[in-house]
């Protein structure tokens, strides 16, 4: 009997994915990219263009809700850090993706080292997705109810 439940080399990589996918989604909700997912670190070639592309984004999802000045220098901390963080995790991912991959390549895989190679993977997707929990909360406090439904609805267009 195959119980699928059990270590399978790519339920790693797709449950990394998912959560990817998800902390994409978490930013798009927060407001801090609001702008139907032109602006998603893949095509920043550096991490300065993607905080360049970041901040950005960021300035023009605050326009669209009407913040004010105090409310943008609240939230400009907020995404700078959230922006740096981000673009740590994506190089961390990129070095995990090539250890998978060397992995795999070896003449023999060694079980063990890709369990510890997910096991580095779902704990680089947990801090990220603590990370963007601690975002949203922290930009939750300073924008209004009304302004997180304007993004609420901008996100739900872009699903």
């Amino acid at each position: 009997m195959n119980d699928r439940r059990g270590f399978d080399s790519g339920s790693g990589a797709r449950r990394f994915c998912r959560q990817a996918v998800l902390i994409t989604c978490a930013i798009l909700a927060s407001g801090f990219i609001a702008g139907c997912g032109r602006y998603h670190h893949h095509g920043a070639k550096t991490p300065e263009e993607f905080r360049e592309r970041f901040d950005r984004a960021t300035q023009r999802a605050l326009e669209k809700m009407d913040a004010t000045e105090d409310q943008k220098s609240r939230i400009k901390p907020i995404a700078d850090d959230l922006a740096a963080a981000l673009s740590g995790f994506r190089e961390e991912r990129n070095a995990i993706r090539s250890r998978f991959i060397e992995a795999f390549e070896a003449e023999k895989v060694d079980p063990e080292a890709v369990a510890k190679i997910r096991a580095d993977a779902l704990a680089l997707a947990d801090r990220a997705s603590r990370t963007m929990t601690e975002a949203i909360i922290k930009a939750s406090d300073v924008l209004t109810p009304e302004q997180r439904r304007k993004l609420a609805e901008r996100w739900k267009k872009c699903m």
